[in-house]
């Protein structure tokens, strides 16, 4: 699942000439022949460097070739603080030259050297002797370019793909723009200008212009037998010359950019919340992942038939996946560069699989069935008991015909159904595994012989009598604090089968009656009275702890005696030969029902749950995203609660729902240099688009059967909101100004799904490692420079997003936070404010950045400024972003089917954009909601028909997917491609009647 499928394309393409792609036609039927001779077509664009380079290679021209190298491609720094290390240094490779129109000395020369010699002209790069003073090198930088976005299309072709894409001839095909005359962008610059701290007399480092004269690379040519020099910096040094008549030498070997990109997801949950778990983490090299994703999902194992069935709260077991993509590498290496986590349950529980047949230590949750087995099960027993809501223990006690119970048996034996709905059930243990969970008071008022090195001695010892007897027991301990009946409330709403308890009864909470039916529910329990003497008080709290629990109070001075009495009150409990946990639904009364070996035997237990009991005493609370590149580290609070600002708070139901839709939902990491240009972001969006080629040709054709089994493939991840996010800074080079990435850019698309009140958001985040850096040509303030630069990107978030930095504080009065401290803003919150701590840590706590928040604090939102002047807009949740609801309300077609959207995002086919969850998701609902309905009432009449056409109301509403919106000003030299940007979407499919 970690694979994608290949784009289904032939690379043939990027050798045509342009010729040969004005009358290039399309394999298969539209609109995928559409879309692939749209690909064909982009070639030809000025703006399609890659496709550029090719036909210029074919040609064999070495002029043409060097002219679009030195004129057609940007020179960048090697470095953010000078032009770097110009002779060996390389920053994206020659792949991101070609994306991103971008390159360093060093490799612009190899680029050149790379084409000459495709092109069958023998060249090598050197090191040219020059004298180039900084003033001179630093006009290398600033010279825009301007290419033009038209592509070689004639007008028969444009009216076959109308006529193909069924477009309205005289439709409209405007391309909305976002703040083209970047009105928007600079009154924000200016704006959070005036709140900076005596702005005129910032210190910055200056920008290094040196060039380093003895190591300029250049490339050296054979042409028509002469040697030849191609100089690629100065533009008035002619084709074939060089610079300074100096001297030539070998070049260094070329020095990689190895930065790398580490990324560490983790989780707390809530026992234990000060302790931050390891979910999964990957390192990748930053030069691998620049004009890819990384997706976050946590897969739920089921197949696509068993999640049409399958209630979505009855979820408990997921598999974190990091999962590589680029849309022209191989499957090997996308697995190869894909990352899979170790399986969890939503209570924060690692599921350990068996590393041999003896091991003992590690739940048994998968063996191969044993049929013969299996058959000499003659009668099963089952009981279920309510944990923690939704969490279900069950015991199981399979015999055979003699009564002897029967161990063993594979997960795959036993299907189980909850009021009628299938399962996940998590098997614990297939023998007899008796799992004690020991609580020990940590305070200091304990006695020494409970203390420290003398309590693990104990467990130690406890461990060693218990598993003479059942060799696979299980034995957890937990230090506590001196809140005695919340944590034994906490280790009640566990699938322990034994608490052991000890403690002094120095105790600071109460029992509070409401909480009854949860003790009551849980396991037994063992409380140890640690104490010599103890008061009628203390005592009574021991009765009170055992009698709720359905257990015993044993006195324990003595460790030896106390250790027989647990042993021996083990050996007397009912171990079952099988236990299982799963997650019931929300319903008060419960039959669970569970057959084996093809219904021959059944057997059933009933419970309920008690009205009201929600309470959360375990389970994920929050889910959080560690990366480092470089020299920066970024946290970022995926979902749920924030131990940093919410320390005071403890983590609730609301905190596990929020890390529960993130693990429902998912997170792609974009990666980018600078930023490819419009044409390579239009190539990537076709072959997504033609990734649905093998299920989408055969709905066409009518082969239904085909397109359900390739649907259910796993497919590659596109946003379409990423083109405008991720496209560069818009004249981020001029004539008077440089501004550029030095660092690698990233954002993050994020999709959540609430199930409890069927809801789901995205969101992008633009996470700080792009370190954007400017400079000018007459010494102007390049943080004014940086700031005015980088506010276009928050103007592309509150286009695209409905909640947003922007919108949230654009006609709030501001304050700057240093100037809050100087009124003394901070000392008027309220220490009753819950969001308190939120203003101290996100706010007040310096950490090298400028901050401008609403004086009012009605917003939580804030602008956060760099010392380079680089801008980022910050959402209370602390997304560098912004977000919009998605689906305010999902279809209620079936109880299953009410949730479908969330479930399907882990089923291998998901992770789509925002319009395409929305796509697959209203079809997927209403396809699976069509089995639903079959099995329920067992009666396929006209089942084709309906899943027809919720395939075709799919395949339509995929066809008119893309959202676009162009960037400044490009607009006014768009030669033709407006017209394509529209009709790859479309207004229809060629017989299925959509608009």
């Amino acid at each position: 699942m970690l694979s994608a499928m290949a784009a289904g394309m032939p690379l043939s393409f990027i050798s045509c000439h342009s010729e040969e792609a004005r009358h290039f036609r399309g394999t298969g039927i539209p609109p995928y022949k559409v879309w692939e001779e749209m690909l064909f077509a982009l070639q030809s664009c000025p703006d399609y460097l890659e496709g550029r380079s090719n036909l210029l290679i074919k040609a064999k021209n070495p002029e043409a070739m060097f002219h679009f190298v030195r004129d057609e491609i940007f020179l960048m720094p090697a470095s953010d603080r000078a032009f770097g290390n110009i002779g060996s240094g390389f920053k994206w490779g020659i792949t991101g030259i070609l994306r991103y129109g971008m390159a360093t000395p060093r490799e612009k020369a190899e680029l050149l050297c790379q084409m000459y010699n495709q092109a069958g002209i023998p060249a090598k790069v050197v090191f040219e002797r020059t004298n180039i003073q900084p003033e001179e090198a630093k006009s290398f930088f600033l010279r825009p370019i301007q290419r033009k976005l038209d592509v070689a299309i004639s007008e028969q072709q444009l009216n076959q793909w109308k006529k193909d894409m069924q477009a309205d001839s005289a439709a409209k095909n405007d391309i909305p723009l976002i703040d083209a005359d970047f009105s928007k962008a600079n009154a924000l610059a200016e704006t959070l200008w005036n709140f900076i701290p005596e702005n005129e007399s910032l210190k910055m480092p200056g920008f290094d212009f040196r060039w380093d004269n003895y190591r300029t690379p250049t490339v050296e040519f054979i042409k028509d037998g002469e040697t030849k020099y191609a100089h690629l910096f100065d533009p008035e040094v002619p084709f074939g010359e060089l610079k300074n008549q100096g001297n030539i030498a070998a070049a260094d070997n070329i020095r990689l950019n190895e930065e790398t990109v580490d990324i560490t997801i983790t989780y707390r949950e809530a026992i234990h919340p000060e302790k931050e778990i390891e979910l999964i983490s990957g390192s990748w090299k930053a030069r691998d992942l620049v004009g890819n994703q990384l997706r976050f999902s946590c897969l739920n194992g089921l197949s696509l038939e068993q999640s049409a069935v399958t209630p979505l709260h009855n979820l408990r077991i997921f598999t974190p996946t990091l999962a590589f993509q680029d849309f022209d590498a191989s499957v090997e290496t996308m697995q190869q560069q894909s990352v899979i986590g170790p399986s969890f349950t939503l209570e924060g529980q690692k599921i350990a699989f068996p590393e041999s047949d003896v091991d003992f230590q590690n739940p048994v949750v998968v063996l191969p069935s044993n049929a013969t087995l299996l058959k000499t099960v003659t009668k099963v027993d089952i009981k279920a008991t309510p944990a923690n809501n939704p969490l279900v223990r069950v015991k199981v006690y399979p015999c055979d015909a003699s009564g002897k119970l029967m161990e063993g048996l594979s997960v795959n034996d036993f299907i189980f159904t909850d009021n009628g709905n299938p399962v996940q059930a998590l098997m614990e243990s297939n023998q007899k595994t008796p799992r004690i969970l020991i609580l020990f008071d940590s305070s200091f008022s304990m006695p020494k012989e409970f203390f420290a090195e003398e309590m693990d001695f104990f467990i130690t010892y406890l461990q060693e009598e218990i598993r003479a007897k059942y060799p696979a027991a299980i034995v957890d301990k937990w230090a506590t604090p001196s809140e005695l009946f919340t944590w034994l409330l906490k280790a009640s709403k566990t699938s322990y089968d034994l608490i052991v308890f000890a403690t002094d009864g120095d105790n600071e909470d109460s029992f509070n009656e409401k909480d009854l039916a949860s003790y009551k529910n849980g396991p037994p329990s063992i409380i140890l009275n640690v104490n010599k003497d103890t008061s009628p008080f203390k005592e009574s709290t021991f009765q009170k702890m055992a009698a709720i629990t359905n257990g015993i109070v044993l006195k324990a001075t003595e460790q030896q005696t106390a250790l027989q009495k647990i042993t021996a009150f083990v050996n007397d409990m009912d171990i079952p030969p099988y236990s299982f946990t799963y997650y019931a639904g929300n319903e008060q009364q419960h039959e669970l029902v569970l057959q084996m070996d093809e219904k021959r035997l059944e057997a059933q237990s009933n419970f309920s749950f008690e009205v009201g009991s929600t309470s959360l005493n375990q389970g994920i609370v929050g889910i959080y995203l560690n990366l480092k590149t470089k020299n920066t580290n970024v946290r970022r609070v995926l979902a749920g609660w924030d131990a940093l600002t919410q320390k005071d708070q403890h983590p609730d139901e609301t905190h596990f729902r929020e890390a529960k839709s993130l693990i429902l939902g998912n997170c792609t990491f974009y990666f980018e240099g600078e930023g490819p240009t419009l044409t390579a972001s239009f190539v990537d969006l076709l072959k997504y688009k033609l990734s649905t080629r093998s299920w989408g040709e055969a709905l066409l054709e009518g082969d239904l059967t085909k397109a359900k089994t390739e649907f259910e493939k796993d497919g590659y991840v596109f946003h379409a909101d990423s083109i405008p996010l991720m496209a560069p800074i818009e004249e981020g080079i001029t004539k008077d100004s440089f501004t550029f990435a030095s660092g690698i850019r990233i954002g993050i698309f994020k999709e959540k799904f609430q199930p409890e009140n069927r809801t789901a958001t995205a969101s992008f985040d633009y996470l700080p490692t792009s370190a954007y850096v400017s400079f000018s040509a007459n010494n102007q303030n390049s943080f004014q420079i940086n700031l005015q630069k980088t506010a276009q990107l928050s103007i592309r978030e509150a286009t695209i997003y409905s909640t947003s930095t922007y919108s949230e504080l654009h006609e709030k009065m501001l304050i700057e936070r240093n100037a809050a401290i100087t009124s003394n803003w901070f000392r008027e919150i309220e220490e009753t404010d819950v969001y308190a701590g939120f203003w101290y840590e996100r706010i007040y706590r310096g950490d090298g950045n400028y901050k401008i928040v609403d004086k009012s604090r009605a917003s939580k939102a804030y602008w956060q400024i760099n010392k380079q002047g680089e801008l980022y807009g910050i959402l209370k949740d602390g997304t560098g972003g912004g977000s919009t609801s998605i689906e305010q309300q999902l279809k209620e077609l079936n109880f299953v089917m009410d949730y479908y959207m969330a479930v399907f995002t882990a089923m291998g086919v998901a992770n789509m954009s925002v319009g395409i969850v929305a796509t697959y998701g209203k079809t997927l609902v209403k396809l699976y909601a069509i089995v639903t309905e079959v099995i329920i009432v067992m009666d396929n009449t006209g089942m084709e028909d309906k899943v027809t056409a919720a395939l075709k109301e799919l395949a339509c509403n995929v066809n008119k997917e893309i959202m676009f919106f162009a960037l400044g000003g490009v607009g006014e030299i768009m030669g033709g491609l407006d017209l394509m940007i529209s009709l790859m979407g479309g207004d229809g499919l060629p017989g299925l009647g959509c608009g």
